[in-house]
């Protein structure tokens, strides 16, 4: 791949597949700061998301709700015992 300095804004990336872009620079900051925001926009969802599910889960032990696996796995050890 071959990088030129166009001018005093843009980059001319030649990729090996003949395909030739120009990139503005102000334009690809633009992009990092679009795509930085999205992500942290996602991880925020999804850290709050991950915070109720561990607020219910966290009541579910208080309650003494039980996990079927765990249950399952009980009847399995005590199958083993007899």
């Amino acid at each position: 791949m071959e990088y030129i300095k166009k001018d005093e804004t843009t980059l001319k990336v030649v990729k090996p597949i003949e395909e030739v872009r120009e990139y503005n620079l102000d334009f690809l900051r633009d992009q990092e700061i679009a795509i930085l925001r999205q992500k942290n926009e996602f991880v925020a969802e999804r850290d709050k998301e991950l915070e109720e599910v561990r607020a219910l889960i966290a009541k579910c032990e208080e309650l003494g709700v039980k996990s079927q696996k765990e249950i399952d796995l009980a009847n399995e050890i005590s199958k083993e015992k007899v």
